[in-house]
C-alpha cells in the first residue's frame, strides 16, 4: 500500500536514496528533474528534509494536487507543453546550471529505493508466489525485480501497464527495444516515451516474467474497487496492478499474490470523475 507513503506515492524511497547520496557540492547546487508529477513530489520532500535545492519541470498536464503539494516544499516549479519536452529542457538546464539531474527510473539510486518495496515484500510474506508492480519508466518494477529474485527466485513478478503506452510489453514481446505508439493515458504517471538507452531495460528484460497490458477501463475500475471494497483513495498510475488482478484472476486464482499500489496523488475533482466513469 505504497498510497499511504508521507507523499503519497512509493517514489519517496528512490527520491531519499538519491539526496543521501549526494555529496557536499551537489547538494548545494540542488537537483533537476522531469516529471509527470509523484517523482517530483518525492524529490521536493527529499529536498526540503535535507536543505537541497529541488527545480521541478512538469507538463501543463500535470495534476494540480501534486503542483501544490510540490510547491508546499519549496519546489521551484516550471511548465512545459508536454513530458518530453520538460525532459529536454531538465537535461540542459542540468549540463548549464551543475545541479544533478535525477531520472525517476534511468537512476541506479531510484531503482535501489523502488527494490526495497520487494524487500518488505519478502519480509512479511516470504512464500508470496506472483507480485504484480505497475510499470512506466521500470523504476519501480526492475527494483521489485531485482530484490523478489534474489531472495524467492521461484516467485514471479509482472509488470502491468496500460495499453495506451505498452512500451515494456512490446519490447518484452519483441525480446529487444522497438519502435511503439504510444496513446494519452488516465494513467500519466505509467505513460510516455521510454528511451531504449535506459538502464531498465535489460532489469526488465532478464528479472520481470511478464509485461501485461489493462485497459483504461480497467483502471478506472480497480480506482473503484479501492474506494468500494477497501476505503483506499488511489490513483489511475498506482492500480494497474489491481486492474491485471481482475482481468487474469483465473489464472492467478489459488496463487498467493501480492499488488502493489502505487500512489494516491489526484485532485479531489478528477477522481470523482474518473470514479464515476467506472459507475457508469
Amino acid at each position: 500500500m505504497e498510497n499511504l507513503q508521507h507523499t503519497g506515492s512509493f517514489k519517496l524511497r528512490g527520491a531519499a536514496n538519491v539526496v543521501a547520496s549526494l555529496d557536499a557540492d551537489q547538494r548545494r547546487i540542488g537537483v533537476i528533474a522531469p516529471t509527470a508529477g509523484n517523482h517530483g513530489l518525492g524529490l521536493a520532500c527529499a529536498g526540503h528534509v535535507a536543505g537541497v535545492p529541488v527545480s521541478i519541470y512538469l507538463p501543463h498536464s500535470a495534476d494540480p494536487m501534486k503542483v501544490s503539494a510540490m510547491e508546499s516544499y519549496g519546489a521551484q516549479v516550471t511548465f512545459f507543453e508536454n513530458i518530453e519536452e520538460a525532459r529536454l529542457a531538465a537535461i540542459a538546464a542540468a549540463q548549464q546550471s551543475g545541479a544533478t539531474f535525477v531520472s525517476a527510473y534511468n537512476n541506479a539510486q531510484m531503482i535501489a529505493g523502488g527494490g526495497t518495496v520487494g524487500l518488505e515484500i519478502m519480509e512479511e510474506w516470504a512464500e508470496a508466489e506472483v507480485i504484480l508492480v505497475n510499470i512506466g519508466g521500470g523504476g519501480l518494477a526492475s527494483g521489485v525485480a531485482t530484490a523478489i529474485k534474489a531472495i524467492n527466485p521461484h516467485a514471479e513478478v509482472w509488470a502491468i501497464q496500460s495499453e495506451a503506452s505498452p512500451t515494456f510489453a512490446r519490447w518484452k514481446e519483441a525480446g529487444e527495444t522497438v519502435p511503439v505508439a504510444l496513446s494519452p493515458s488516465i494513467a500519466e504517471g505509467i505513460s510516455g516515451y521510454i528511451e531504449p538507452e535506459a538502464m531498465t531495460w535489460p532489469l526488465i528484460r532478464d528479472r520481470v516474467d511478464r509485461v501485461l497490458l489493462v485497459s483504461e477501463a480497467e483502471i478506472k475500475a480497480a480506482m473503484f474497487l479501492m474506494l468500494d471494497l477497501h476505503g483506499h483513495v488511489t490513483e489511475p498510475s498506482g492500480v494497474p496492478a489491481v486492474a491485471a488482478a481482475l482481468r487474469y484472476a483465473k489464472t492467478l486464482r489459488g496463487r498467493k499474490t501480492v499488488c502493489v499500489v502505487s500512489g494516491r496523488n489526484i485532485s479531489g475533482s478528477r477522481y470523482l470523475k474518473l470514479v464515476n466513469d467506472a459507475l457508469i
